[in-house]
């Protein structure tokens, strides 16, 4: 009930403007996670961009993308299990034609989750040979369900991989902003690969009324 509280609180610190233009809302964590994400950025051998398959355009982090379109990168679009298939399949194409690696998936699903970590492997080959260790991050808007992702991952992992670490799991809730804090997770050895969980970072401003109704009721 707590959590709802402050929910709602935050929900009318974002109220929209009169004239429905951009809206400003940066909590000091989010600042700072952000600025975490950009100096982790650059040590990542692999980034999957987890989005929602509703609205793939309007769940980037605009902020990040010139960052992580200079990495190796596939869009995760999760939740695809409530979307429209059809309307999902041309945001594939669409980013197929852009020459973007994408994926639709349910963080949820293991077979989902298996295929995604198939992709990944073959984007990373090349690493693979040259490098002992490899850094993966999962980056995304709150709430996109990027530590269920990580959970389902670790559940995999350990099935196929000769894992000796403690694994740790995240922390999954309903509301936006449970991961406040960036984690890691050995998912494997020989090589070694850890995931990286991070927290749901927004753009320091919504910039039009369509945008943010979409983020709020998809969230």
């Amino acid at each position: 009930m707590r959590g709802l509280t402050r929910a709602a609180k935050r929900a009318s610190e974002m109220a929209f403007n009169a004239g429905g233009g951009a809206v400003n809302w940066f909590p000091g964590h989010m600042a700072a996670a952000s600025r975490a994400i950009r100096d982790r950025l650059k040590l990542a051998d692999l980034v999957i961009e987890v989005r929602d398959s509703r609205i793939p355009l309007s769940s980037a982090n605009e902020d990040l993308q010139p960052v992580l379109s200079a990495k190796r990168r596939i869009l995760a679009l999760n939740k695809k299990d409530l979307a429209n298939p059809n309307i999902m399949n041309r945001w594939l194409n669409h980013f197929e034609s852009c020459k973007q690696d994408c994926i639709s998936i349910n963080a949820h699903s293991s077979t989902s989750v298996s295929q995604l970590l198939a992709l990944a492997e073959l984007k990373l080959k090349e690493a693979i040979s040259k490098e002992p260790t490899l850094l993966i991050m999962v980056v995304g808007v709150p709430n996109v369900g990027k530590s269920a992702l990580i959970n389902s991952i670790h559940r995999i992992a350990t099935s196929r991989f000769p894992v000796q670490d403690k694994i740790k799991r995240a922390t999954v809730g309903p509301l936006p902003g449970v991961t406040q804090d960036i984690a890691g997770f050995k998912i494997a050895t020989q090589p070694s690969i850890y995931v990286l969980d991070t927290p749901g970072v927004l753009v320091p401003c919504i910039p039009d009324m369509e945008t943010g109704l979409k983020l709020g009721l998809t969230g």
